[in-house]
Formats: C-alpha cells, sequence, structure tokens
C-alpha cells in the first residue's frame, strides 16, 4: 500500500502507447487513459484529460508513480522531465515511486496465470542482444541483458514485450504480451515492483563507453 493519503499520478511512456492515470489513496483507478502516438505530442494532452474527468489538479497529486523503463527512451524521458518540471512548480508533491517495464509485465503475467512457474521474457534492446527477465519456480528475477545465445538455450517458455520499433524480429515461439499499466491497482504490493526513490532515476540497459582521442595524423597502412 502506498503511504501516501492523497492521489497518485501514473505516467508510463515506454510502451507504443502512452498511458497515465491517477490512482487514490486506496490504490482504485479514478481515471485511466491510453494514446496511440508519439510521447512529444501526446503526453502532455493525455495528462490535461486525466486530470479533468478526475476533478483534480497537479496540486492535489501525493506522489508520481512512473516507469523507468526498459522501452521508448524518448518515451521514458519526456515522462521524467515533465514530473521533475511539476516536482519544481509544487514541492509538496514530490514523492517518487518507479517501476520496471519487465518487472510489471511479469508480476502481471503470474497474477493472470499462478501456476507459471518458469518463463522468459524480453524486449528489444538492440540488433543481437535484448533486455530479458526471467521467471524461474514462480519467483520475478532481476533485468539483465542477454543475447540471441540465450534465448536458443533457454528452453521454457518465451514471452516478447513489443515496446517501440525494434532493430529484429522476436525469436521464432515466443508469445506476444501486451503491455497493460492499468494493472497497477492489482498488483502495486508485489514484491520488489514499486520502488521509492528520492529522485527520477531512469534504467539503463548498459554503461556507455568512450573511447579516448589521441591527435594524431592517420596514416595509410603498410
Amino acid at each position: 500500500m502506498l503511504p501516501s493519503n492523497k492521489a497518485s499520478l501514473v505516467i508510463d511512456g515506454s510502451g507504443s502507447k502512452v498511458f497515465a492515470g491517477i490512482l487514490d489513496a486506496e490504490n482504485r483507478w479514478l481515471v485511466k487513459l491510453e494514446r496511440d502516438g508519439s510521447p512529444l505530442e501526446e503526453l502532455f494532452p493525455l495528462i490535461e484529460a486525466v486530470l479533468t474527468e478526475s476533478g483534480l489538479s497537479i496540486e492535489d497529486i501525493g506522489s508520481y508513480i512512473y516507469c523507468m523503463g526498459p522501452g521508448s527512451v524518448l518515451g521514458i524521458r519526456l515522462c521524467a522531465m515533465a514530473i521533475e518540471t511539476w516536482s519544481r512548480l509544487y514541492p509538496k508533491s514530490v514523492q517518487y515511486y518507479k517501476y520496471n517495464s519487465l518487472h510489471l509485465s511479469a508480476h502481471a503475467l503470474l497474477y493472470a496465470t499462478p501456476d507459471l512457474k518458469d518463463a522468459l521474457i524480453v524486449s528489444d534492446w538492440k540488433k543481437g542482444v535484448w533486455n530479458g527477465l526471467y521467471i524461474r519456480g514462480g519467483h520475478v528475477g532481476a533485468t539483465e541483458v542477454i543475447d540471441d545465445g540465450a534465448l536458443i538455450a533457454w528452453k521454457n517458455l518465451i514471452y516478447h514485450l513489443p515496446q517501440r520499433k525494434g532493430w529484429q524480429s522476436p525469436p521464432d515461439k515466443v508469445q506476444t504480451l501486451i503491455y497493460d499499466p492499468s494493472i497497477l491497482d492489482a498488483i502495486h504490493d508485489a514484491e520488489g515492483l514499486l520502488q521509492i526513490t528520492d529522485r527520477i532515476e531512469l534504467y539503463s540497459s548498459g554503461i556507455n563507453t568512450f573511447q579516448k582521442w589521441t591527435p594524431t595524423r592517420h596514416r595509410a597502412q603498410t
């Protein structure tokens, strides 16, 4: 149970659609909406729509619940920028809760199929490499980066979570998941799903490495 006695604004731009909704103090949806299209055009009209329909304003929001990724980089960063802005304009609403899109999908899958024991959920990262999450013995693991070899080696169920225009097609014989942040009201108490944080944190699939430039003339190979 979220400790706030005020409403929570939920924003998720990680998928192919933009989601926003407002949960009341009892974690029940006051309103939830979803729109196709780019977050650049749809995010702020969507937030305005959920606030209007709920009869609330940003000042009434006690906490922000947001998807940290993985998923659409543009969507995730726009949501983060919006929350950062509102937090500075209305500093009383500065409690953050983050969740991972693959964790959400895993807990939603276990909620719908409680007898599920072992499965692998993947989403596209870059060619030959995937964001992956293993369910083993009915327990949700951590998100990790896996390659095509790990997909081939896994002999149990594989689920694919489409999040954006991918670099590659999903592996054969996988089941496609429908991403649905509205399940949050039912699974918000799932272990490790919602994590309180004192600042906006985004998911990173890996660490960027940079090669130092040396000011030498390029010479033909001999």
